[in-house]
């Protein structure tokens, strides 16, 4: 028979690592992440030029997606990142950031339907619907 602090240590152990933390922190290791952080937003950048889909990586050809914001997804990987739900008349679909703590990250933008949206970041939807307009089908993707 143990105690309850004794049993935990015995067969329960736990790692005590601080995440990706691997020891001293060098100048070669910051240059590195900031070499590595420079490359992710060249390669943001080109898949913007480019066309591509955030969703899959493929180029959105513009008779088969969707524009939101600067962005281009295909129809089918355009979802609510929350609920799964794709976009229609009544359902209009939004950037929001992807990390509550970064609002105004211009890279980290995830799409959402109205409502979770709303859930996510407290506002009504109602004055969401206010401000948001849907481009019809037949209008606005030709070249």
């Amino acid at each position: 028979l143990y105690c309850k602090a004794c049993y935990g240590n015995i067969f329960m152990p736990q790692d005590f690592s601080s995440g990706n933390y691997g020891g001293i922190v060098t100048p070669e290791d910051i240059m590195r992440r900031e070499e590595e952080e420079r490359k992710e937003r060249e390669r943001e950048e080109r898949r913007k030029l480019e066309r591509r889909c955030p969703g899959c990586d493929k180029k959105a050809y513009p008779d088969d997606s969707v524009k939101l914001s600067d962005t281009f997804y295909h129809k089918a990987c355009l979802k609510c990142t929350e609920c799964g739900r794709s976009p229609d008349e009544n359902t209009p679909m939004m950037l929001g950031p992807k990390n509550e703590d970064n609002i105004f990250g211009q890279e980290d933008l995830e799409p959402f339907c109205k409502f979770c949206f709303a859930k996510k970041f407290k506002i009504s939807a109602l004055n969401i619907a206010e401000t948001v307009t849907t481009i019809q089908e037949g209008e606005g993707m030709g070249l």
